[in-house]
Formats: structure tokens, sequence, C-alpha cells
């Protein structure tokens, strides 16, 4: 007894966290700065604050100023079902072992990432389908799901406590609001249903979350917000919700941030931030050798003016996770970036970054940085017409001026497309003649497949995220839709066809708030993607907007004049 008093006064002269016999703090305190105060001390009246890490992380400089400054840890891959179950009776334990002994030996909080995911990187295909090809019936997908759950129960669930049981489940585009999935194919529309049932089932007192990206875009918050609501009308056992937060230095405004949790606050369940980062970049294809002092210190401001937020919201947050800790590994510097970045707290040498001081809410910042792009401006003034969508070029197209998509996004050139548009009282129509020697459609994704998109922007406010009036259309070279913002497919009739020179796209959208008239003003963009046969998105060209920020913010788009 006198021995375990000794230890822990030890432990308190000292104020090491994660003290112990074998503390990896103790042994590389000379590798950290051990005079900073622990993030996870700024917040310990508040909620958890977190990293997500692999298990190759733990050792030495990383180990130490892991349990210096977090209580909370997250299996960054090492739970994924195709990381720890890779065959049908093999279990490969050893890294989400390693994770959850450092946890327990730090005495850290562990959450659980994740049963149900639909990701390529993680799909064991032995789940859908044995091993002659023949595909699985829902009853022997969802009895492998449940032999995977009691699997991890058994083995974490006394250290975990929460688990994010589905992640990245929600599309706002489906009428459900629920992306097709191999899940949802083998199992059926309820999958998340009886993901949540089963995990409950087999443990009644762990906290079960819906995980999901991109949740401060007002038509992704609301899809997900109706989502849950259902879980719940239908006694469904989540408990919370994870908000991932992948951020930018434009992007979202802190004020989407706030009304996202505010929204999730109605429903009365917990909140966890699951996988914070804050990129260095205003857009995806920018690219720095080093990090830029400027927007070293916007960062931080950022980071400042968001745990602010989180902490006036302490009372429906429970944790905060960083995805990584230190910017010497970062999933922003791999696919599909390939660049420098700098998103995290610390550096790759472990030191302290000036966005740790904007975290603990310094007031001894530099005084805040202004950085926006400049965007062009132009303006296409479309005159009155209602073309029929057949595919073909009439004459009523002859009387709308022709532009290009003459911007490259991205650093390979891609194929460009001469646009024309239209107008009547009801609708806004498009005609689309890309250039594409090379048509293609084998990359997994239909926004990496040869395509073109139109943006419109009924009310023409220029915001820093899409709101009700903004849509984006995507219509591929055999007509392939796809849909962002609050575009739906009622609103676009359209039309596909290859041509001698690549292919034609005809579309007409519907106004949906707004009636055309003589002398209306909408914002409105164009944007080819190229797929040159190579699986994936290697050319984006666009008329006004030089960023890939179109999907998710208006600012960038140029305007549609309506004239007679």
């Amino acid at each position: 007894m006198f021995k375990t008093i000794r230890y822990f006064i030890l432990c308190s002269v000292i104020l090491l966290p994660g003290c112990g016999r074998n503390s990896v703090v103790n042994q590389f305190k000379d590798r950290i700065q051990t005079d900073l105060q622990p993030l996870s001390e700024r917040y310990t009246d508040h909620f958890a604050v977190g990293a997500a890490v692999e298990a190759w992380q733990l050792q030495e400089g990383e180990g130490a100023l892991l349990a210096y400054h977090f209580n909370s840890l997250t299996a960054e891959n090492a739970m994924k079902f195709k990381s720890i179950h890779p065959e049908p009776d093999v279990y490969s334990f050893e890294a989400a072992d390693e994770l959850s002994r450092f946890a327990r030996q730090h005495k850290m909080e562990m959450r659980g990432h994740t049963f149900v995911w639909h990701h390529p990187a993680e799909i064991a295909p032995w789940v859908f389908s044995d091993d002659t090809g023949r595909p699985r019936t829902r009853e022997e997908v969802l009895d492998i799901l449940h032999d995977h759950m009691s699997a991890l129960f058994k083995r974490y669930g006394k250290h975990v406590k929460s688990w994010d049981v589905v992640n990245e489940a929600i599309d706002a585009s489906e009428a459900d609001n629920l992306r097709r999935t191999e899940w949802y194919n083998s199992i059926g529309p309820d999958y998340v249903e009886q993901a949540f049932l089963m995990a409950h089932e087999i443990d009644p007192d762990a906290r079960l979350f819906l995980n999901e990206y991109d949740t401060f875009e007002p038509q992704k918050r609301e899809a997900l917000y109706q989502y849950v609501k259902g879980l719940l009308e239908r006694d469904i056992p989540i408990h919370g919700v994870g908000l991932q937060m992948h951020l930018t230095l434009s992007h979202p405004e802190v004020d989407e941030i706030q009304m996202t949790i505010a929204r999730f606050r109605d429903l009365g369940l917990e909140i966890h931030i699951t996988e914070l980062d804050m990129s260095l970049y205003l857009d995806e294809f920018e690219s720095f050798d080093t990090a830029p002092e400027d927007h070293l210190i916007r960062q931080a401001h950022r980071y400042k003016d968001i745990f602010r937020i989180f902490e006036e919201n302490a009372d429906v947050i429970g944790s905060v996770t960083f995805w990584g800790f230190n910017d010497g590994h970062t999933f922003r510097t791999g696919e599909p970036y390939n660049r420098n970045d700098w998103p995290l707290p610390f550096d790759s040498g472990m030191q302290k970054k000036i966005a740790y001081d904007g975290i603990i809410q310094s007031e001894n910042l530099p005084e805040d940085v202004v950085i926006k792009k400049a965007n062009p401006q132009m303006v296409y003034s479309a005159p009155k017409g209602s073309p029929v969508i057949d595919g073909v070029i009439e004459n009523e197209w002859d009387r709308a001026p022709v532009v290009q998509t003459a911007t490259q996004v991205m650093s390979s050139p891609g194929a460009v497309a001469d646009v024309r548009v239209l107008w009547d009282e009801n609708s806004v129509y498009v005609l689309a003649e890309v250039a594409d020697p090379h048509v293609s459609s084998n990359a997994q994704y239909d926004y990496m497949n040869d395509s073109f998109e139109v943006f419109l922007d009924e009310l023409n406010d220029k915001s820093a995220s899409l709101g009700e009036d903004d849509y984006q259309f995507r219509i591929g070279y055999q007509n392939s839709l796809g849909f962002g913002g609050w575009a739906r497919h009622s609103f676009i009739e359209s039309a596909a066809r290859l041509t001698d020179s690549g292919y034609l796209v005809e579309l007409k959208i519907d106004l949906q708030q707004v009636k055309g008239e003589a002398g209306r003003m909408m914002g409105i963009d164009f944007q080819v993607n190229d797929n040159y046969s190579n699986a994936c998105r290697e050319g984006i060209s666009k008329w006004n907007d030089p960023t890939n920020e179109s999907w998710r913010n208006t600012e960038g788009w140029g305007s549609l004049l309506m004239v007679e």
C-alpha cells in the first residue's frame, strides 16, 4: 500500500500525464515540450480530447506526445473491418491490441471505429460473396456482421465504451438519405438499423454512434438530422452522432459548425467530434513546399474560434478527436491530395505549432490575417429560348453565345467544353459540346468519370456554403446523373450522346424559387471532369471558378444574366 501511495504522489508532483512505471512520457520527455499545458487538461471539465492514430505511432517521441496531451484514443485504421477481419476465420488483432494496451496504460478513453463502412479499402469482399462468387443472402451478411461485432465487443468492450457503428452512410441526394453501398445492396435499406440493433443486443451498455462527414454542409446536415430523427422515432438504440470535421482554411464558416451542433442538440443525443483537422489550403489543388506563416496564423485563429464553439456546447459534446496529432502523419498528404499539408496541432518534430495556441484559446495569438483568393466574375448573357431536350442542336441554340471551360484546375490539362445557355420563365437550358478524344467511365466514383457539371444559384448570393437555392448537376457522357447541393433528379431533364470529337450534353433545369425574367441575375458555372482511362479523374476544366470548391461554395461561381 505504501508503494502505491508513493507512486501516485510522485505522479502528481511531476505533473506528467500518463505517469507510470513504463510511461513513454517519462522515457522520452526530452523529445517533447513538457512545459505546455496538455490539451486534455485545458478541456478536462468539458470533454475528452483525443487523437486517431496507428499502432506504430506509440513509440518514442510520438508516443510521449500522444500520452502527454490526449486522454482519448481512436484506432485510425486498425479496427476497420478489413484491417481486423481480412478473411472469414482470420482476425488480425495485433495493431488494435497495441492501441488498446497503450490507452489503458495511460488511462485514456478509447473510441471504437468502425463496424460498417463502404470504402473500397475497407470492404472485405468475402463478406458479400462466397469463394465461388455467389452473392451472399441478407441473412448470411447479417450473421457475418454479428460474428464480427461479437468478436470485437468481447475483446475490447470492457475498455471501449463508444463505437462508430456505421460510418458515412448518408447521401442527401437519395430520397431515403442513404448512400447506396455493398451493405445497403446486400442487407437492404434497413442495414443501418440492423447494425445498431445488433450492437445494442451484444453490448447493451455501449454508446452507439452514427459517424458522418461534411455535416456542416446544410443539405448533408439536414439529411443526417432527418435520418437520425427517424431512427429515434422507430426506437433504434442510437446514442449519439459523430461529426467528422475535416476542415480547410476557408471552409466551412464557423457559423455552420454552430448550426450543426444546435441542430443535433434538438434530438437530445450526445455529439462527438470524431475526425478533426484543418488543411492549410484554400482549395484542393494548391500546393506549398513549406507552410506559409500567414496561413499558420489564420489556422490558429480558426481553431480558436472553433474550440470556443465546442466549449460553449460542452453540455452535449462528450469528445473531440483529432484525425492524427502531428503533421508527420496525416491522411491530408496521401491520395488524392499528394501534397504537403500541416493540418494538426503539432509539427513532424513533435513541437507545438501556433495552432496549439489557438486550440487552447490563448489570448496571445498574432493578429489575424485575411487570406482570400480573388475570383474572376464573368457574366454570361443568355437570350430567351425553350429548346427541346433531345441531344440535337436545333436552330434555337444559334442565338446563344458560346463560352468555354478554359480554366484548368488540376496540373494536367483536362477536356474542355463549348457551352451555351438559354432560359424561359420556368427553366434554364444548357448545351455543352465536350471535346474529349478518350471518353471513359472506368473510375469507381461517378465524379471521376468523363462528365459535365452545371452549378446554379437561383438567388446569386455568392455564399460560403450551398443553400436551398443552390444546385449541382452532373451528367455523364452516357447520361448518368449525379447531384449535389439541394439538387434533385426531379429538377432536370437531360440527354447525352457521343460525338466525333467527344460527347454532347443537353439539359433543362426547372427553377424552384424564382421565375425567369429579363434582367434577372443568377449564379452559374460549368465544369468538365476528365478521366484519361486510368480509372481516376486527372483533369478538371471550369468556366469561372478557378478552384475545385464549386461543389460546396458558390463564391467562385460566375453569373448568368437573362436577356431578351
